[in-house]
């Protein structure tokens, strides 16, 4: 039997790849609408599949704008809630070769499993950025022109 730990890590994983990879059906296979963003600042709902792609784009263009090579997202802590609920926090590391982008960030995410597949619901972080795509602003030095996969 997989734990929470086991199955929050490889949905992380997978939905990381995805973003990667500019793989928008696996992306959107691994979300539930509405899916809920929350950070300090605001409470951010997602309704459509025309938003959550429209995130999903910019957020790819982010990244590549950013140069990341490594969107490494790495469990912390998960726990099942139920048969179809499974809550835990990852901590997020954002790299370009080996220069971090930002600060490693903490986020809580909440999984739930629809027709056999564990789908995101809502995650909280962290970031400052309240908006929907989020987008990242980094204080370090430009790092070298990598990029993720187009």
């Amino acid at each position: 039997m997989n734990t929470a730990d086991t199955i929050l890590q490889a949905y992380l994983d997978t939905i990381s790849t995805a973003v990667m990879a500019n793989d928008w059906a696996t992306y959107e296979a691994g979300m539930v609408l509405p899916f809920h963003l929350v950070t300090h600042a605001a409470n951010i709902s997602i309704t459509t599949s025309e938003d959550l792609r429209a995130g999903f784009d910019t957020f790819r263009q982010t990244l590549t704008l950013q140069r990341v090579t490594d969107f490494i997202r790495l469990v912390e802590s998960a726990k099942r809630i139920d048969k179809d609920l499974i809550s835990g926090s990852y901590v997020t590391h954002l790299l370009s070769g080996g220069h971090r982008l930002l600060d490693p960030y903490t986020s809580q995410i909440t999984l739930r499993r629809l027709d056999g597949t564990w789908r995101a619901a809502s995650i909280s972080n962290a970031l400052a950025n309240s908006r929907w795509p989020i987008l990242l602003h980094g204080s370090h030095s430009i790092p070298p022109k990598e990029g993720p996969n187009e």
